[in-house]
């Protein structure tokens, strides 16, 4: 029902992720995609309802990605040569959470018994 390269397409431009991360993007996207999917009701979607529904699918897979990479050391180099810590998600994981809890609750109403329970890491 959802079309997997619209959501892939929003969760590159809300994630900010780079293209060369494309496998490992891609089954995290298709997680949210499915588990999206599986909480509708079908009955009640409509076709006007698809957009909110993938727009929900990729604030999932955005939530997932900063949850994972905030897990990740972000280890670089300064050009003086020196360690340093970069690309830290930590500070994204609340506003990542509020986007997802925004997106869901826009289609919650597509959902058996009207809800999502929303799930952290």
């Amino acid at each position: 029902m959802l079309d997997f390269d619209k959501v892939l397409l929003s969760f590159y431009q809300l994630s900010g992720c780079r293209n060369d991360k494309t496998a490992e993007v891609e089954k995290l996207v298709a997680e949210a995609l499915k588990a999206v999917e599986y909480s509708l009701d079908v009955d009640r979607v409509s076709w006007d309802d698809v957009p909110a529904c993938e727009y929900a699918a990729a604030c999932m897979a955005v939530y997932d990605y900063v949850c994972r990479e905030a897990c990740r050391e972000q280890n670089a180099v300064t050009i003086a040569g020196s360690a340093d810590i970069n690309g830290d998600f930590s500070h994204r994981i609340d506003a990542a959470a509020e986007l997802k809890k925004q997106a869901m609750a826009r289609i919650e109403w597509l959902m058996p018994g009207g809800g999502f329970m929303f799930e952290t890491m």
